[in-house]
């Protein structure tokens, strides 16, 4: 192991609509100063819902249409 690098554990949490991997999130402790990660994939024929953030902005990169 290198000195200093620590490894968690992902979980991937899947329903009906598709599937979300966190990660990196701000409440682990693991890391300061920083938001969230996550890689989701939604199943073909599926919306998943929109939400609102007030004090947050999200960055979307869609990796795969």
């Amino acid at each position: 192991m290198i000195e200093g690098v620590t490894t968690k554990q992902l979980r991937q949490v899947a329903d009906e609509r598709g599937w979300l991997t966190e990660v990196l999130r701000s409440d682990w402790p693991e890391f300061k100063q920083f938001g969230q990660v996550y890689v989701t994939a939604g199943y073909p024929q599926v919306v998943k819902a929109w939400h609102m953030h007030k004090k947050q902005v999200d960055n979307i990169t869609c990796i795969k249409a």
